[in-house]
């Protein structure tokens, strides 16, 4: 009896543990040397999301970076144009003061120029009230 082998399901044999290998399966036959499928590892995909995620980080800084040169810009050009109106407005006074000497200016104009004042406050009134903040 002690030549017989023993059924299976008994304690299998101890011995050092060797790490199963996977190996994918083969493709169907195209004519195509056979070419195994990339391996990729666990530590392939986390370098590859840190560096997507660095890569996000970096577009956000540029994006913020921009908005906020976009902000001052609009800041500065906001300033400019509200000094260019204001001695604009200077030099015409001026250039009409010249013209009518001793405030005689005609009357007309002086119509004009209030009626242009009213409708201009009228109308940034209404956009101002109106403006999206």
């Amino acid at each position: 009896m002690a030549d017989q082998p023993k059924a299976p399901g008994g304690s299998p044999a101890r011995g050092p543990f060797t790490p199963t290998v996977y190996v994918p399966p083969p493709r169907p036959e195209s004519g195509a040397p056979f070419q195994a499928a990339p391996v990729v590892t666990e530590g392939m995909k986390a370098r590859r999301r840190e560096m997507e995620r660095r890569r996000r980080e970096k577009a956000l800084r540029q994006l913020e970076r921009e908005e906020e040169l976009t902000v001052r810009w609009e800041r500065v050009r906001g300033l400019v144009l509200k000094l260019l109106l204001a001695v604009l407005a200077v030099i015409l006074y001026s250039r009409f003061q010249t013209r009518y000497p001793d405030n005689r200016w005609p009357l007309e104009l002086v119509w004009a120029l209030m009626v242009v004042g009213v409708f201009g406050a009228l109308g940034w009134t209404l956009w101002y009230l109106n403006r999206a903040d």
